[in-house]
């Protein structure tokens, strides 16, 4: 209870403090000022405790600040006139004993603001002023971190801070999200091997405390190297991508949801497994074909070396003439017949061996301007007959060619053959060789014979596969020898280009690579084998 006894007698009539305000013309200039001034007299209860301070007088600035007139004869504390500022009263009890500067916290309606107080000992009370500097303005690193607070939040990642001393300082929504087991354990301070075990614990696949320990200690190890990164399976049956990046003063930790990425790298892992049995089957299937054309072919040899055997014997007559010139004359389409299924067969075996990698090739260096005018001799006889010129453009000093001398001797000798067959009277073959800008050696065989659909390239390369009736017609051969030219060039490490077009000619280029490509003077020449033309 109050008990001074000003106090008492001034509560009788509130306008008794202002009218006993000594006219001083410094006070009354001082209430002109645009700042709030205000003076105060301090009420104290009997044991002499500060209680009230009174509003003596204040000016119109003071009114318009705290948005209170008439602030005379108001209190702070008990007249509800610090409910802008909270803090104004103990800034002003301070004043008491001295002059007191300092900024409070105070309210512009909602608006959180500053105001400076600058106060002091005055006759009968305290003097202040007070002045409004406006919201309060956070410095950039307060800003900086709002809004890299804000960011984290916002992320579709999972994020979590630690200091220097392993202790969570922050964890955005996310993380709390994805790891609802720990969530009630996120929070400011909690160790990051606390967040581990309770992250042991909830994990189904370890089952043993010897495994959750193993666990720990390698997830703790990774986490002080700060090693690369590590999936984390979730109990719900998604996958997480765990990251630890040192920043200054701590580590974050930085989660991914990668489950779509391990879905689909499963899927893609099924799928090449089956893909794998797919192609071990049809590798399977392959050899057990070639394996039975194999056999089929040496099979049908016997019975057919038997026909050629007896067709040779009647058209030779050695146990006297036949009789008649008919029979002669169907024992040549019997022994035709027979050469034309032989090398059908032999042609077949050749595929059979190359397809099943039973045919390893020799490396011996190959003359290939020796070998090339031996195989065009050879053909020369077969072009005569059908009007076709066949000739060669091979330089002298071309390199030896490491590789089988009995297959590349084979692979002109099916070029040839074909060109010369498929081209009409009056057209022309050509075989060429050049060294290749790389190194390597190409030759080449072009005709002017009827073509090829560009349609039907492919079907020409691939065994068995029946062509065009207009190359049927023209062809006398199996079909297969260019097929079998492309395996033999891809044993030797080169390629096959066919290039042909209807009613102008087909070219087809035989690639070698460099490596292939041996000095002339370093090397002999090894011997070739014969030639044997196609039936």
């Amino acid at each position: 209870m109050e008990c001074d006894t000003q106090t008492c007698a001034d509560s009788r009539d509130g306008t008794i403090a202002r009218e006993s305000l000594p006219a001083d013309p410094l006070l009354s200039a001082m209430l002109q000022l645009p700042d709030a001034v205000a003076l105060f007299r301090p009420h104290n209860d009997c044991s002499g405790a500060l209680t009230d301070l009174e509003w003596l007088c204040a000016n119109p600035a003071a009114e318009r600040l705290l948005g209170i007139a008439p602030l005379a004869g108001r209190r702070l504390r008990g007249g509800g006139t610090d409910t802008a500022c909270p803090g104004l009263f103990n800034a002003l009890a301070d004043a008491l004993n001295g002059p007191v500067q300092c900024t409070v916290a105070a309210r512009r309606g909602t608006t959180p603001v500053r105001w400076r107080v600058a106060a002091g000992p005055a006759p009968g009370g305290l003097c202040a002023v007070l002045t409004d500097l406006g919201p309060e303005t956070p410095t950039l690193a307060e800003t900086l971190a709002e809004s890299l607070t804000a960011a984290l939040e916002h992320s579709g990642e999972s994020f979590a801070l630690f200091d220097h001393a392993d202790r969570l300082v922050h964890a955005n929504g996310r993380l709390k999200r994805d790891l609802p087991g720990l969530a009630d354990r996120l929070v400011p301070g909690v160790p990051f091997e606390e967040l581990v075990r309770c992250f042991a614990l909830a994990d189904p696949r370890l089952t043993t405390d010897e495994e959750r320990g193993a666990w720990m200690a390698a997830r703790l190890e990774r986490h002080r190297r700060l090693e690369p990164p590590m999936v984390v399976p979730l109990s719900d049956g998604r996958w997480l991508l765990s990251r630890d990046h040192a920043v200054p003063g701590g580590v974050l930790v930085h989660y991914t949801d990668v489950t779509t990425l391990k879905l689909n790298e499963e899927r893609l892992r099924v799928r090449e497994a089956e893909a794998l049995s797919a192609r071990a089957e049809a590798e399977s299937a392959s050899r057990a074909k070639s394996a039975f054309l194999a056999q089929m072919s040496h099979e049908l040899r016997t019975p057919l070396n038997a026909v050629l055997g007896f067709s040779e014997m009647l058209l030779s007559e050695p146990f006297g003439p036949l009789g008649n010139p008919r029979y002669r004359s169907y024992a040549g389409d019997i022994r035709d017949a027979g050469t034309h299924l032989l090398a059908l067969i032999d042609d077949i075996l050749e595929l059979s061996r190359l397809d099943s990698g039973g045919m390893p090739i020799a490396e011996e260096g190959v003359d290939l301007g020796t070998l090339s005018l031996r195989v065009v001799s050879a053909l020369q006889e077969a072009a005569t007959e059908g009007d076709v010129r066949l000739r060669r453009e091979v330089p002298d000093d071309l390199p030896l060619l490491q590789g089988d001398a009995q297959a590349l001797t084979q692979m002109l000798t099916n070029l040839l053959s074909n060109a010369v067959t498929h081209t009409r009277p009056g057209g022309e073959v050509v075989l060429t060789a050049h060294l290749m800008p790389d190194g390597g050696i190409g030759l080449m065989v072009a005709d002017t014979g009827v073509g090829i659909p560009t349609a039907e390239l492919p079907r020409i390369l691939h065994p068995f596969d029946p062509p065009d009736s207009t190359i049927a017609r023209n062809s006398r051969g199996t079909g297969l020898g260019l097929p079998i030219v492309k395996r033999l060039v891809e044993l030797h490490g080169g390629r096959l280009e066919l290039t042909s077009q209807p009613g102008v000619g087909t070219a087809v280029v035989l690639v070698f690579p460099a490596d292939r490509s041996l000095p002339r003077d370093r090397c002999r020449p090894s011997p070739l084998p014969p030639v044997i033309l196609p039936a």
